[in-house]
């Protein structure tokens, strides 16, 4: 067993380091979805930009999450509504969708090997409470003009205990790190310079100083999603996960599961659990308090394999081994969207939430045309 991201097990060499000094228009410190993204659109804008990374690019945040590109927030629409209003919430819903389809057509634009499928999702209820609450879920996502799905029990993830299912047709798994990579690449044929292993030791708003080298740019963007940092800002939540994969499953059990459509599912209510298929393994994670030890981490690791039984329980009795586990942060706003701010002339980009690939992605493309905006005016 690993105590590594499953997407981040395999050879990767990493870019060289900064040393000297370099100008350019922007500078971005931070490589994981937002910071490649936010370097992709700026260079493809035609601005000179330069992206560096403490690690290598896709280490951080955006190498220890499910790999999921999905429409929505982390509440469902009906709530979403009840903080919003119906035209926000829908508008903002909107996005997501947009967002997934863009991710999608950079796959395709730019050929980005990420082991990408489109399988879609399933919202599972267990009782009568959660059942009515899923067909409201549904009617209000019809009135809205999105695509679901309402599924009788045994239809579709015929194993388990679920009594509805709302099924999400267009979204989307893949290997986040080898997307994120792939994208970085992309964005190199635009022209953007990205530094490795070159951590940003001091920041001000048109310098960042490295361990060998010095960055001067007009507009400078932190893009660090994983960190703690933006505990002091409002409306802003930060929570800590474990996330386990689990050793490959016998051809028996996958069909045992019958798990026809749907690559991924999740659970209401406050026992919530979400659980992916990658290959013939299964990932999933759960909420840790920070300050967990070793022995409480192991704890919770075995725990995760029982939500997996419980939830599948043609693997009730099976042995279910775990190939790799990690832990991760996730900084979330009250807004369902990511957050971008001017603090003492350094724009910094936070909040991605539960849905990094599609608030991350456009938040980069966002802060991207800005400055085009600005640049040119």
């Amino acid at each position: 067993m690993k105590s590594i991201s499953y997407w981040l097990d395999y050879p990767y060499k990493a870019r060289l380091a900064l040393s000297g000094s370099i100008e350019a228009d922007v500078v971005i410190v931070g490589a994981g979805i937002t910071g490649v993204s936010a370097a992709y659109h700026c260079a493809k804008q035609g601005l000179k930009t330069v992206l560096i990374e403490k690690n290598t690019v896709a280490s951080g945040a955006a190498g220890k999450n499910g790999g999921m590109v999905v429409e929505g927030f982390s509440v469902p629409f009906v709530v979403a509504i009840e903080q919003m209003g119906f035209d926000v919430a829908k508008n903002n819903w909107k996005k997501t969708v947009e967002a997934r389809t863009y991710v999608q057509s950079l796959i395709e634009d730019h050929a980005i090997d990420c082991d990408f499928e489109q399988p879609g999702s399933l919202l599972m209820s267990y009782d009568q409470k959660e059942k009515e609450f899923l067909r409201v879920e549904a009617d209000m996502r019809y009135r809205a003009g999105f695509k679901v799905e309402l599924i009788e029990h045994g239809q579709q993830l015929k194993d388990g205990p679920f009594d509805l299912e709302l099924f999400t047709p267009g979204d989307c798994t893949m290997h986040p790190v080898k997307f994120v990579r792939g994208l970085a690449r992309a964005a190199e044929e635009y022209g953007a310079i990205i530094y490795e292993e070159t951590p940003g030791l001091h920041i001000d708003a048109h310098t960042v100083t490295t361990t060998n080298g010095i960055v001067r740019a007009k507009r400078v963007v932190l893009a660090l999603e994983g960190s703690s940092q933006f505990a002091d800002s409002d409306n802003v939540t930060i929570t800590h996960e474990q996330a386990i994969v689990t050793e490959p499953l016998s051809a028996e059990d996958m069909a045992a599961l019958d798990w026809s459509t749907g690559g991924m599912f999740w659970t209401l209510g406050e026992d919530y659990y979400n659980i992916r298929k990658i290959d013939s393994r299964l990932f999933t994670s759960g909420r840790i308090d920070p300050n967990f030890t070793e022995e409480e981490l192991a704890a919770h690791r075995d725990f995760l394999v029982d939500i997996i039984r419980q939830r599948l329980p043609s693997l009730k009795h099976r042995n279910i081994s775990i190939s790799h586990h990690w832990t991760a942060v996730t900084v979330k706003s009250s807004q369902e969207q990511a957050m971008i701010r001017n603090r003492d002339g350094i724009y910094e980009i936070f909040g991605n939430g539960d849905f990094g690939f599609t608030n991350g992605m456009m938040a980069g493309k966002c802060i991207a045309e800005s400055f085009w905006l600005l640049h040119f005016r």
